[in-house]
């Protein structure tokens, strides 16, 4: 463990980054970390800068650097994390086979993946419109400098879009119908007798605690707690037992991001919760 040198690039609020750190933090691994201000959330645009492209060339978090070896991509990360012997005696893999491997592949941002049809592709639909929400709070000044320096065109012309254009408003509408229905394909995949989603906690479950989360930011974890849903209810129960949930997840929310949950939400809930509730049958 000593031997062991490694330091996050990461984003408080960004969810793969809330993966690798939950996986940190369950294999007990010490870290150095450095806190990327992305460029959709302040004008420094840190992920922009030469020094992170040096490290990733694509402009995203999370990046590891451990002991000279640099590594990008959330499922990649772990997978290396798990490799490596922290001071808790933990595999993430001990179910390891094709179809761990496909839901871990389901429950991230996965290149190539369909848009909006796993729910690893829909969360960042549903996010959607409040990235624009903060995207509208950057300056003229800031928005060039995503057009220039921006590596990623998919990315960038969805940036100017939401900020010129306001595209993001009803994004998440292309998402219920998947998202009710992976919903319930998860809840059919738990077992009343485990807690976790398989028999000890895994990969899977850090990928699924990170996007319960969110649902909870975007104001939508009520689908998770339905009569539809009642094994979800426990397992989400189960997953915020972690102490890695607070050290990895909760620990990293700062005032800007209450503030900007407070804002755009209004202590209401999200309009998209009723379709997406209707969806699961749930009236």
């Amino acid at each position: 463990m000593s031997s062991l040198d490694i330091k996050l690039y990461h984003a408080n609020w960004s969810l793969c980054s809330q993966m690798v750190r939950v996986a940190l933090y369950e294999k007990g691994l010490q870290f150095k970390e450095k806190h990327i201000k992305l460029c959709d959330q302040y004008p420094e645009g840190e992920n922009l800068s030469k020094s992170f492209l040096k490290l990733n060339p694509l402009g995203t978090v999370p990046v590891i650097n451990i002991n000279g070896n640099i590594i990008h991509d959330s499922a990649k990360i772990i997978s290396e994390l798990d490799k490596l012997q922290g001071s808790i005696d933990i595999s993430l893999y001990e179910s390891a086979d094709e179809k761990t491997e496909s839901w871990i592949k389901d429950t991230t941002i996965t290149e190539g993946v369909e848009f909006a049809s796993t729910i690893g592709t829909i969360l960042p639909v549903f996010s959607a419109p409040l990235i624009q929400f903060m995207i509208k709070k950057l300056s003229v000044k800031s928005i060039v400098k995503i057009l220039l320096k921006h590596p990623r065109r998919d990315r960038k012309m969805i940036f100017l879009s939401m900020y010129f254009f306001g595209i993001a408003s009803n994004m998440p509408k292309i998402g219920i119908k998947n998202f009710a229905k992976e919903l319930l394909s998860i809840e059919d995949c738990l077992t009343a007798g485990n807690e976790f989603f398989y028999e000890s906690f895994s990969h899977v479950d850090i990928n699924m605690m990170c996007l319960f989360q969110r649902l909870k930011d975007l104001q939508l974890d009520e689908c998770l707690k339905t009569n539809r849903t009642p094994l979800i209810k426990k397992y989400w129960e189960k997953l915020r037992e972690r102490d890695s949930y607070k050290k990895g997840i909760l620990n990293y929310y700062t005032e800007k991001e209450f503030q900007i949950i407070k804002e755009f939400y209004n202590n209401k809930s999200s309009i998209f919760l009723k379709p997406i509730l209707e969806k699961m049958e749930i009236r």
